[in-house]
């Protein structure tokens, strides 16, 4: 699929609602697949879920789903910290588990099929077989992965206030323009009662 085509099938989507995984995690994962992005030590954030291997393996995992080429991938974004602290509140206590609970098997498939590497420094199509694997798999596997996806395209293509799609890029990728805040309207606050302007008396 054409660049400018996928970007803007990912883009839509996200924008839109999520829905036709498997179309949708082929289309953004036929993009570069020979390098790997790593998270340095200097560059981590300050991590109110996930411990610094699972953040890796998470960081990996995103950044397979939307890699970097010319355009900024999901770490770039800021993608990863996004779920990170998204997955604090209460109300995805349940989503946290499940992310915990099967990063780690993520990890410990990549080893096994690796000779010992982690997921995150695995080669790129070595990760794109795991995921995929795990897109087709059972035991909660589909279910992780849709998740896993939803995430991140909440995290790139989201309002950056949320504390993803950073400055605002993954905007610029799919060609959005966000309508600027609403200027005080201050013409509209009611007057006291008997002032020009208000109701009478």
């Amino acid at each position: 699929m054409p660049l400018t085509t996928r970007r803007t099938f990912c883009g839509q989507v996200a924008l839109l609602g999520l829905g036709g995984y498997a179309g949708l995690a082929t289309a953004c994962r036929s993009r570069v697949t020979g390098t790997t992005v790593a998270v340095s030590d200097a560059s981590l954030p300050a991590l109110v879920t996930f411990t610094r291997e699972t953040f890796a393996t998470l960081s990996a995992v995103c950044e397979r789903l939307l890699p970097r080429d010319e355009d900024p991938g999901a770490i770039d974004l800021g993608v990863p910290s996004y779920i990170d602290r998204m997955l604090a509140s209460p109300d995805l206590a349940s989503v946290r588990a499940m992310l915990l609970r099967v990063l780690p098997m993520v990890d410990r498939e990549a080893r096994k099929r690796t000779a010992g590497k982690p997921y995150h420094e695995a080669l790129a199509d070595e990760q794109d077989a795991i995921l995929a694997a795990w897109q087709h798999g059972r035991d909660g596997g589909q279910s992780f992965f849709a998740v896993i996806l939803s995430l991140t395209l909440e995290g790139a293509f989201g309002d950056p206030r949320y504390g993803g799609n950073s400055g605002g890029r993954g905007f610029a990728m799919i060609g959005f323009t966000p309508d600027p805040p609403l200027s005080k309207m201050t013409h509209l606050h009611r007057s006291p009662p008997g002032a020009p302007g208000g109701p009478p008396k």
